[in-house]
């Protein structure tokens, strides 16, 4: 396999991996060192070897563990002709999408004349 056909098999799988309910991501690993690389990137997660191909996931708390690496596998499966081997790697809370869009608000957001109390012209009694 050429550096190019492993640069796009390993994006494919790790597109299909991503594309499965309960996956939130790939995992590169405890000092990532597993991904697919060649010239001008990296797949991390993805490992495409001579005799197998790997994939490892950080999976969202509260899915099933099990049903979901084997929901992996079968989305990747497809793409290649050696044994696919899933990882799960590490599990996450999924956040609240409002929790999401306030933490992602820069600092001082909103801004002053638009909090509550912001900007008051009263004064405190002594």
């Amino acid at each position: 396999m050429t550096t190019a056909d492993a640069s796009v098999l390993s994006e494919q799988i790790a597109a299909a991996a991503r594309s499965v309910e309960g996956v939130a991501d790939l995992h590169g690993g405890m000092f990532g060192e597993v991904g697919t690389y060649f010239r001008g990137g990296r797949v991390a997660g993805v490992r495409v070897a001579g005799d197998r191909v790997e994939v490892h996931v950080t999976l969202y708390w509260g899915h099933p563990i099990r049903a979901t690496a084997d929901a992996v596998r079968a989305a990747v499966e497809p793409l290649v002709d050696q044994p696919v081997y899933v990882t799960v790697e590490d599990l996450v809370q999924r956040l609240p999408d409002v929790a999401l869009r306030e933490a992602d608000q820069p600092v001082g957001w909103p801004p002053a004349a638009r909090r509550p109390g912001a900007g008051s012209t009263q004064k405190e009694n002594s």
